[in-house]
């Protein structure tokens, strides 16, 4: 798995200068939990040395948690890859790279004793790579066991696959990215092809991916398929049996509930509600939670699938509709394709709103303006933006607030 790009800046102010595809470098070997481990020279100067001490104490700890979770049969053949670490390579990410391709490997100036290998070139941010991905090691091991094991071709492994792909299940799933950072939600890298598919859930099957299905509960749910195929050649006895989660179907909305709608973005403290202007009173803004009719969302359904929303403010007589620009606004209710509303379910109880008029390409955003991010908008559907996330939560009318539909 690469790393992000930002973490270059980090390896760059690693002690070691020269690059890794110096002519014929040299290595010390070291045995770490039954792993040979071949260290590149440069990385053992007096000046990069302390570093490389540490990040042999982290890549021990995570080779002796492979020892652990992994049953003995498999952990044997994975002692049998050799583990290379190497300085960053000019013009290009740190990363953790299992060596499959010859023909690559010759194309980038590779050292060909690194085939069938896992080479580190992130040595110098090892720390803050495992606290990201606990199991990174694991999953570059996976890629060898893949390859040397099972075989790239694996039936088994295609068929789950490509089901998986077709499914679509993976399109759009959160991601963690960090303690201090906000996740995100993109599609899997698990989707980057069968390799990857395989690696990242063994990082869930036997510890935690950074990308949902996260751990082996997760994924007997999201993947049963999956969970099968691991379980059987990873030679690991199923110890409970999982219930498949179906996938997401449209939630049918009462009726006679009233509803808030918040984004994942702005979070449950801003809510979709109708600016009073004192003029038309019919501009749809994100405005702060409260006990307000104008946040109070009536979702009536219509024919196909689709929802009328409505206020219990305005009434069912004004509908909100994508209008001039793609700016939603509530206009006089008719039977038109721009009031017809449908609520695309996301994993975790999340929807996406688009219109029967615009089709799916465009879902309701909040505009991004770097000052109040508060005006709605029909933008172009993303999946790594949590303005286009909605949570729809029923909401308890008070006795006072009860009013009759506007005429």
């Amino acid at each position: 798995m690469h790393s992000p790009k930002w973490l270059l800046l980090a390896a760059l102010a690693f002690a070691c200068v020269a690059s890794a595809a110096s002519p014929v470098p040299t290595y010390q070997t070291q045995t770490l939990e039954g792993w040979t481990v071949r260290i590149d020279d440069r990385l053992l100067t007096p000046a990069n040395k302390p570093a490389t001490n540490k990040a042999l104490v982290l890549l021990a700890a995570q080779l002796k948690d492979v020892v652990r979770i992994v049953p003995a049969g498999p952990v044997a053949q994975l002692r049998k890859v050799t583990l290379w670490l190497s300085p960053p390579y000019p013009n290009e990410e740190p990363r953790a790279t299992y060596h499959l391709s010859e023909s690559w490997m010759r194309q980038n100036g590779r050292n060909l004793a690194m085939l069938k290998s896992v080479e580190f070139s992130n040595v110098s941010i090892f720390e803050k790579e495992f606290k990201r991905m606990p199991v990174l090691v694991l999953h570059e091991l996976s890629h060898a066991y893949h390859d040397q094991v099972l075989g790239w071709e694996h039936a088994g492994l295609a068929a789950v696959y490509v089901r998986a792909m077709a499914s679509r299940s993976y399109d759009c799933v959160e991601r963690w990215r960090a303690p201090e950072l906000h996740s995100t939600f993109e599609r899997a890298y698990a989707m980057t092809d069968v390799g990857e598919y395989f690696a990242e859930n063994s990082e869930a099957f036997f510890g935690r991916n950074d990308f949902y299905p996260s751990t082996r509960e997760e994924l007997g749910k999201h993947d049963p398929g999956m969970l099968a195929l691991l379980q059987q050649v990873w030679q690991v006895t199923p110890t409970t049996t999982t219930t498949p989660i179906p996938p997401p179907v449209p939630a049918a909305f009462d009726a006679r509930c009233y509803y808030r709608l918040t984004t994942l973005w702005q979070g449950e403290g801003m809510s979709l509600d109708i600016l009073y202007d004192g003029k038309a009173n019919n501009v749809p803004i994100l405005a702060r939670t409260g006990d307000y009719d104008g946040q109070r969302w009536k979702l009536t359904p219509e024919a196909n699938g689709f929802y009328r929303l409505t206020t219990q403010w305005r009434g069912t007589s004004l509908s909100l509709a994508n209008a001039a620009g793609n700016r939603p606004l509530l206009v006089k209710s008719a039977d038109v394709p721009e009031q017809r509303w449908k609520l695309i379910p996301e994993p975790n109880g999340i929807y996406r709103l688009t219109t029967q008029a615009q089709g799916d390409a465009l879902s309701l955003d909040i505009v991004n303006d770097s000052i109040a991010n508060n005006i709605p908008i029909l933008a172009k559907t993303g999946c790594n933006d949590s303005g286009q996330l909605w949570k729809v939560t029923t909401v308890p009318v008070p006795p006072e607030h009860r009013v009759e539909d506007s005429p």
